[in-house]
């Protein structure tokens, strides 16, 4: 996906694993922003109005339409082979949550993930003779993964994480950062 692809007007292409968490967020931005209701019904599933309302089958109709567009924008959003996995399902709600299934896993895989990403952050130090950048490129990653579940780490904690993984060279900088930030209790 350029940059170029990615626009309100545009429904953003998920290709494969590599693009899923950007295709997510991107996609829920270029739908919610051109039509908050379909995504509504992608997120929520078709709204089911009460029996006892005038007009019902009216309301009902109207929702079974918006359903069938939101239905369209996410087919339209998906590559050939992942659309041929996941096609069978009628509602854009049943589509939608078999993509997210298919890429981030069922409740127990998505527990899985989430403790590999704290042992991640936990065993996260400073490589011998490795740059500074390298080390952020590292630790960014795994924070963004983070990011995407969740799992609650705070601000606070992953600050304290990187300045405590930082190299011997790296110390006085570190020590000057927690006393000016005045990070309590800090060790």
């Amino acid at each position: 996906m350029d940059d170029q692809e990615v626009s309100t007007n545009k429904i953003p292409r998920l290709i494969g694993e590599e693009n899923f968490i950007r295709w997510k967020v991107l996609f829920e931005v270029a739908v919610n922003y051109n039509n908050p209701e379909l995504w509504n019904s992608i997120k929520d599933g078709q709204y089911i109005p009460s029996l006892a309302a005038k007009n019902s089958a009216t309301i009902e109709s109207k929702m079974n339409k918006r359903d069938d567009k939101a239905l369209l924008m996410l087919k339209l959003g998906l590559s050939w082979e992942i659309l041929t996995s996941v096609n069978h399902h009628k509602t854009s709600k049943e589509m939608y949550d078999a993509v997210i299934d298919m890429f981030e896993g069922n409740t127990e895989l998505r527990d899985i993930k989430k403790d590999r990403l704290k042992q991640q952050l936990d065993r996260f130090k400073f490589k011998e003779g490795e740059r500074l950048k390298s080390v952020l490129q590292r630790f960014m990653t795994i924070v963004n993964e983070i990011r995407t579940t969740d799992l609650q780490i705070s601000d606070f904690e992953l600050n304290k994480k990187l300045l405590s993984s930082l190299s011997g060279e790296w110390y006085i900088a570190s020590k000057f950062i927690k006393e000016k930030v005045d990070f309590p209790n800090f060790k």
